[in-house]
């Protein structure tokens, strides 16, 4: 399994032609984090916009924070919150991520960087 961020969901929702290519050419199962389905939704501005984004996000399989996350990302905000700055949605996708052993596509590699044992690959240079 192959997890994206929002970012990265953002270019394919709109239809960017590289995001689009790129999401053709990954081989395997890819998922979103239940945190990066949740920022879509919010970041809606009507219910018509919302509506089109919970359409879009019912394409993707969604993985869903457990108890190992959850105190993964207990640990993160204690490692790494005060000296990166990183903010609660990016540690509960990196503990996902990290609990899952797979990798991250995110446009955002300096969100990330500290945490050095994170998989984290833009999807492609844009």
């Amino acid at each position: 399994m192959q997890l994206l961020d929002t970012d990265v969901l953002v270019e394919i929702q709109r239809a960017q032609p590289l995001a689009s290519e790129w999401l053709r050419s990954l081989k395997g199962e890819i998922a979103i984090p239940s945190v990066v389905a949740w920022e879509m939704l919010f970041g809606s501005r009507d219910k018509a916009e919302l509506d089109r984004s919970q359409r879009f996000l019912d394409g993707f399989a969604v993985t869903h924070l457990t108890p190992k996350d959850s105190k993964l990302a207990g640990r993160l905000i204690a490692t790494y919150t005060l000296s990166t700055g990183l903010g609660l949605p990016d540690i509960l996708v990196a503990a996902q991520t990290l609990n899952r052993r797979t990798t991250l596509f995110t446009f955002n590699l300096k969100h990330f960087a500290a945490i050095t044992s994170l998989d984290a690959k833009a999807p492609y240079n844009r």
